[in-house]
């Protein structure tokens, strides 16, 4: 809320004249606010306040469900467990504690399990992009997307179609060569206990 200032009756301001008179002869920076005052300009207690309103759009947020199985095949996993156990040695390296174990000795184990894992992957499975643009360029989004897809990241505002840069152009498996498992009972053996004798 602003504030008024009252007028002074006619007795103070003749008195008043000679002292201001002088002040303002004798010091600039007082002439100066005077001369503001003079042209219309008021104190900052004298103006209201401005109230800024401004709308915010609200942003939508997307939430993506977890793809639902109908079945769970539990044997494929088992046995892919099983393949990345023998090439890489990956349930011994996850089950493991590296917390005693410096970054490079960690860096040399991860060296050999990334040469097994990648060697599965290839030998058993064909996998493509689910984007064909390059990563960290201008894509298109259309507003009927699939969210399993493609996954919106940043503020993401309205209905689309939307306009962002690629970050990642997404894994799918196209093909998926995994060998046929006869007998199914021993598979939850991921990999056989060794004793040397």
């Amino acid at each position: 809320m602003s504030k008024e200032i009252n007028a002074i009756g006619f007795v103070p301001r003749f008195f008043g004249a000679f002292g201001q008179f002088f002040k303002y002869m004798g010091n600039g920076n007082y002439a100066a606010r005077c001369n503001e005052v003079s042209s219309g300009s008021k104190f900052e207690f004298e103006v209201e306040p401005k109230i800024i309103t401004e709308e915010v759009e609200v942003i939508r947020e997307i939430q993506i469900e977890a793809p639902k199985l109908d079945t769970v095949n539990t044997d494929g996993a088992l046995q892919l467990l099983q393949l990345l156990q023998k090439e890489a040695r990956f349930i011994d390296f996850t089950q493991e504690s590296i917390d005693a174990y410096s970054d490079e000795e960690v860096g040399g184990a991860a060296r050999q399990i990334h040469s097994g894992c990648s060697k599965v992957i290839q030998q058993y499975f064909s996998l493509d992009s689910v984007h064909e643009a390059t990563e960290n360029s201008r894509v298109e989004v259309p507003a009927d997307y699939s969210p399993q897809q493609i996954k919106l990241e940043g503020l993401v505002q309205g209905d689309g179609p939307y306009t962002g840069t690629l970050i990642h152009p997404g894994w799918k498996i196209t093909d998926i060569k995994l060998p046929k498992v006869s007998d199914t009972g021993g598979l939850s053996i991921i990999a056989p206990a060794e004793v040397e004798v």
